[in-house]
C-alpha cells in the first residue's frame, strides 16, 4: 500500500502572512497539522499554489512540505505561473508510488480562470509507459459539483472517453474547487481536494464562499491490488 497526501490551493504570497485576515501561511499550518504523523510516499501539490505567481511564494511552500520528508510531484493552477512552478519543484511529469503511477497533467491557461487539457499529448503519455494502476493528478477537474464557466476543462469529454479506454487508468485527482468531492464516471474514480486556505461550496453554475465548509488536506491511499480511495480531511481535527 502507498499513501499520496494532496495539497491544493494553498494561495500562497511572495510576503508571508497575507492578507492578515484571511493568512494562507497560518491556514496551510493549521490544515497539515492533523497530517503530520503521516508518512507518506508522495506530497501531491495540485494548483493554485500562489495567488501572485512568485517564486518567493512557492520556495516557501517548498520549505513547508519538506517536512514531510517525501518526492513532491507539483502541477499549477491558474493563479501559478508555470513556469516558475517548474522552476521550483520541477516540470510536471510522473512519480512511481508502490504499485501505482501518479502522472500530472498541466491544464493552465495563462490569464484564464478555466482550464485545457491536451488529450492527444496525454494518451502518447499513457501509452508509452507500462499500464499499472495510474492517477491523473490536475487542477481543473473534468468534472465536478460545478458548471460555471470558471471551473471547466476544455477537453473533459475526450480526456474521459480516452482514459474509459485505457481500464489501469484509476482516478483523477485535483484542486482548483475549493471543495472536497468523489465522482463516478464508470469504474473511474473523480476526487476533488479540498484547498487549505478557504471553503467554497458549488451548486451548478453559483458557488459561495462558505464558513462551515471542509478546509484542509486529502490522503490518497493506493492498494497493491489497485484499490484506490480518497479521503479529506478537515483541519478542525488538530484543533
Amino acid at each position: 500500500m502507498a499513501t499520496v497526501l494532496q495539497i491544493s490551493d494553498t494561495h500562497f504570497r511572495a510576503e508571508p502572512h497575507t492578507p492578515v485576515e484571511r493568512d494562507p501561511d497560518s491556514a496551510l499550518a493549521e490544515s497539515i497539522a492533523p497530517v503530520l504523523s503521516i508518512a507518506p510516499d508522495l506530497v501531491l501539490l495540485t494548483g493554485d499554489l500562489t495567488d501572485d505567481g512568485s517564486v518567493e511564494a512557492l520556495s516557501r511552500l517548498r520549505d513547508v512540505v519538506a517536512r514531510f520528508s517525501a518526492p513532491v510531484l507539483a502541477v499549477a493552477g491558474n493563479h501559478d505561473t508555470v513556469d516558475n512552478v517548474h522552476a521550483v519543484f520541477g516540470a510536471p511529469t510522473m512519480a512511481e508510488v508502490g504499485a501505482w503511477r501518479v502522472l500530472a497533467v498541466d491544464t493552465v491557461i495563462p490569464g484564464h480562470e478555466h482550464g485545457a487539457v491536451d488529450v492527444a499529448d496525454l494518451a502518447r503519455r499513457l501509452d508509452a509507459v507500462d499500464d499499472r494502476p495510474t492517477v491523473i493528478a490536475l487542477h481543473h477537474p473534468p468534472r465536478s459539483t460545478s458548471t460555471h464557466p470558471w471551473f471547466r476543462l476544455i477537453g473533459a469529454d475526450e480526456l474521459l472517453v480516452e482514459l474509459k479506454r485505457r481500464p489501469n487508468v484509476r482516478a483523477i485527482a485535483s484542486g482548483h474547487l475549493h471543495e472536497a468531492f468523489r465522482l463516478h464516471d464508470g469504474d473511474l474514480e473523480l476526487c476533488g481536494a479540498p484547498s487549505s486556505y478557504y471553503a467554497i461550496e458549488h451548486h451548478g453554475d453559483t458557488y459561495q464562499l462558505v464558513s462551515e465548509g471542509i478546509v484542509g488536506t486529502q490522503v490518497l491511499t493506493l492498494g497493491d491490488d489497485g484499490s484506490f480511495s480518497c479521503d479529506p480531511v478537515d483541519r478542525s481535527l488538530g484543533c
